[in-house]
């Protein structure tokens, strides 16, 4: 299901076939990888996403497909804890009108929503167990949980960070 996976470069220019230097950029890849989902709900770039488990199909061998996703919310009915990304636009789909959704599944993400006070660089993250839908925490002894993505900054209150999601093996 990937739809996009990076060729990493170490230089930053090349030559094209007229001979001529090409630049790549200021630096190599960003390493970012993308998934592409589908949602019949609201989804703000930023926010944590998960599975929606009512909607998992069987697939041709047997397995079960993970092809929807709605925001993640610890404390939902039915719950919507298995985190896979964060969101990289904003969409509204419907139950009649799913819209496809760009999920960064592994590498850095900007305007992830913390509910914590604050976190430090390099603090593992987790969705946020007290309630705030698509939030992130730092993981806690009193929220112990999957880590998704260590932040990339240090801030001294709740607010958006920028993160580096994990590979949660999507």
């Amino acid at each position: 299901m990937a739809t996009q996976t990076l060729l990493q470069y170490l230089d930053t220019a090349g030559v094209s076939v007229s001979g001529a230097v090409t630049q790549f950029g200021l630096s190599p890849s960003n390493r970012q990888q993308f998934e592409t989902f589908n949602t019949e709900t609201a989804i703000t770039k930023g926010q944590l996403v998960a599975v929606d488990v009512a909607k998992m199909a069987t697939d041709a061998t047997g397995g079960l497909t993970a092809a929807t996703v709605i925001t993640a919310d610890f404390n939902s009915a039915p719950v919507q804890k298995i985190v896979v990304g964060v969101a990289a636009e904003s969409v509204t789909g419907t139950a009649t009108s799913p819209q496809p959704v760009k999920v960064i599944v592994r590498g850095p993400a900007s305007s992830v929503p913390l509910f914590t006070a604050g976190c430090a660089v390099g603090d593992p993250l987790v969705l946020d167990t007290g309630g705030a839908a698509g939030s992130c925490a730092v993981n806690a002894a009193a929220g112990i949980g999957h880590v998704f993505a260590y932040a990339l900054e240090t801030v001294a209150a709740a607010g958006n960070i920028r993160v580096y999601v994990l590979c949660n093996g999507v």
